[in-house]
């Protein structure tokens, strides 16, 4: 069992109160979520391309 450390706690107490905020109904807290997703999508990994992208090959 791996051992809780003090950031693992705080990720999990803000999980907690955001479902909290929203009653702990799932669809709501999914709904949260992608607001978020797309209030701040220019953040997130993954999203913008880059100009190089396309020219990558995948062997």
């Amino acid at each position: 069992m791996f051992k809780d450390d003090e950031t693992i706690k705080r990720v999990r107490k803000a999980r907690q109160n955001i479902s909290k905020k929203f009653n702990h109904d799932p669809k709501r807290v999914v709904e949260y979520y992608i607001h978020l997703q797309e209030k701040h999508k220019k953040r997130l990994i993954g999203l913008n391309k880059s100009k190089n992208d396309s020219k990558k090959k995948v062997v």
